[in-house]
C-alpha cells in the first residue's frame, strides 16, 4: 500500500470573513502526480502556502509523510522541494549565484549539486547573465532548479509552466514525469493549462471557490466520458437542425468555439459525415474527442 505523503482534514483558511478554504480533506500517495484544477482565486496556492509553511489554517489539520506536530512538520518539509508564484530570486546575481546562496540554506556543502539541477531544468548556457535579464520562462526555470537542490521526496509546484514556450512546456512534461517514475519523487502540481496537466497527472483534485469538490485518478477521468464526435462547420446553427431533423439527434452540445458535439454511438459516422455533405454544410473537421479534463471541470462547477 502507498504511503501518504500529505493528507489534510477538514482544513479551512478564512480571512476576515471570507473562506479561502473550506473543509478541505484531501489525500496524495506516494508516488501521485495529482493536478490540481480550479480557476483563479479557487484556493489552489492558499492549500499550497498551508503545505508548505506559509500560511496557518484557520481550522482543520495537515500530515506530511506522516507527521502532524509543529517540530515535526519543521522536520519533514526539509524533504519538500517549492515552487509557488514567481521565485524569489536576487536579480543581480546570475544563476549560479543564486543556487549557490540557496544551498547554503539547505545545507548543501557538495556544490557539484548546481551543475546538476542547471543541467535537469536546461539552464547551462545562461553564462554570467543575472536573472534581471532573465525571462519569465526562464525564471520558471530557475525556480525549479532550486526547489530540486535538496533532491526532494515531495514537489510543490504552483504553475511551473507559466511563461514557457511549446518546447519548454514538453521539456517540464517529460522532466517531471522523470522525476516521479525514475526517483519515486510525489508532485502536486497547478496548472491553467489543462491539456498539458492532463497528459502528465495521474490523479486529479477539482477545487471551485475553496471546496474541494471531487478527486478523480486518470483511469476514471478517461472511464468518465464518453467517447464524442466533433464536428467544426461555419454553419453550425444549419448543422444542428439537420442532426436535429434528418438523424433524430438529440443529445447535441455547442461548444464557445463552435465545435459541436455528439455522443458517437448516436449514429453511424459515415452517414453523419454524408448528410450534412448533402444538406451543403460545409465541413473543416470531423474527429472524435475522447474525455477532456476542461469539459470535465467545467462540467463539475456547472458552467
Amino acid at each position: 500500500m502507498n504511503t501518504t505523503i500529505f493528507e489534510a482534514e477538514g482544513l479551512t483558511k478564512q480571512y476576515g470573513i471570507a473562506n479561502a478554504l473550506q473543509n478541505i480533506n484531501m489525500q496524495i500517495k506516494q508516488g501521485d502526480i495529482y493536478g490540481f484544477v480550479g480557476e483563479n482565486g479557487a484556493g489552489k496556492t492558499t492549500l499550497m502556502k498551508i503545505i508548505s509553511g506559509l500560511v496557518y489554517p484557520t481550522k482543520g489539520t495537515i500530515q506530511l509523510m506522516g507527521k502532524s506536530s509543529e517540530k515535526d512538520l519543521a522536520r519533514v518539509r526539509k524533504k519538500m522541494g517549492v515552487l509557488i508564484e514567481l521565485p524569489a530570486l536576487y536579480p543581480h546575481m546570475n544563476a549560479e549565484e543564486n543556487l549557490s546562496f540557496y544551498c547554503k540554506i539547505h545545507g548543501i556543502s557538495d556544490f557539484k549539486r548546481i551543475k546538476d539541477v542547471l543541467n535537469i531544468v536546461g539552464l547551462t548556457d545562461v553564462d554570467n547573465k543575472n536573472t534581471t535579464e532573465y525571462s519569465l520562462g526562464m525564471r520558471q526555470r530557475l525556480g525549479l532548479a532550486i526547489s530540486l537542490l535538496n533532491e526532494p521526496e515531495f514537489l510543490v509546484l504552483d504553475e511551473p509552466i507559466n511563461g514557457l514556450d511549446p518546447t519548454g512546456i514538453v521539456e517540464m512534461r517529460k522532466l517531471l514525469a522523470k522525476l516521479a517514475h525514475e526517483k519515486g519523487v510525489t508532485i502536486l502540481i497547478s496548472s491553467h493549462i489543462l491539456s498539458e496537466l492532463q497528459l502528465l497527472a495521474t490523479k486529479f483534485g477539482f477545487i471551485h471557490k475553496g471546496q474541494l469538490i471531487k478527486e478523480v485518478s486518470v483511469e476514471e477521468l478517461l472511464q468518465s466520458a464518453e467517447t464524442q464526435i466533433c464536428i467544426k462547420t461555419v454553419e453550425t446553427a444549419a448543422a444542428i437542425k439537420v442532426l436535429k431533423n434528418d438523424l433524430n439527434i438529440h443529445s447535441i452540445t455547442l461548444l464557445a468555439s463552435g465545435e459541436i458535439l455528439v455522443p458517437r454511438d448516436s449514429t453511424d459516422l459515415e452517414q453523419l459525415m454524408s448528410t450534412l455533405i448533402k444538406h451543403g454544410i460545409p465541413l473543416e473537421g470531423i474527429n472524435l474527442s475522447a474525455a477532456n479534463l476542461e469539459h470535465y471541470y467545467m462540467d463539475l462547477i456547472g458552467e
